[in-house]
């Protein structure tokens, strides 16, 4: 299968697209740092870069790369440790995740590829219930100190299961 990893080189995304390769996948690498192209080439992967906040470098990369397939894992998380500040340190995530996410969608339709998103569910889960929550569960709005991250991770959620995609919903054991 022809994947597109958009956000190959973060967190997330450094490690799918090995784990993709070495499933026999022809992965297609989206990064918005053209330093790093020559690391995803060596990998076995082949690199495109796009900012997700242009629509038109997206279009034109998802076009480019005719994937049958996009996951979504864009964050601008590299280096975050100041999270006393996190809605500056969030503010490009939640761009990637309501403009940039809108981008990939728009492309994806075009395209005829399917999305596939990172969302994230471990502080922002509904104070109801146990403990361990699915995907299923819904988010808490009460969360006011980061109401602008709850939004955006709502419009990812929404736009990419309106879209037809899927969206897997991810947290941490100490959420």
């Amino acid at each position: 299968m022809r994947i597109l990893v958009a956000g190959a080189t973060g967190a997330v995304g450094q490690r799918l697209v090995p784990m993709l390769l070495d499933d026999g996948h022809e992965v297609v690498a989206m990064t918005r740092t053209a330093a790093k192209a020559d690391a995803l080439r060596a990998a076995g992967a082949l690199p495109v870069v796009a900012d997700a906040l242009d629509r038109d470098a997206v279009m034109g990369a998802v076009l480019g790369a005719e994937p049958e397939v996009i996951v979504h894992q864009m964050t601008a998380l590299t280096g975050a440790t100041d999270l006393k500040r996190f809605d500056r340190v969030f503010a490009t995530t939640n761009r990637l995740r309501t403009e940039g996410t809108d981008h990939l969608l728009a492309a994806a339709e075009a395209a005829g590829a399917r999305v596939v998103a990172q969302s994230y569910g471990s502080w922002n889960g509904i104070r109801q219930g146990g403990w361990i929550k699915t995907e299923g569960d819904p988010l808490d709005p009460g969360v006011a100190s980061v109401q602008p991250n709850f939004d955006a991770i709502l419009h990812l959620e929404r736009a990419v299961g309106a879209a037809g995609g899927a969206v897997l919903r991810y947290g941490s054991l100490y959420g």
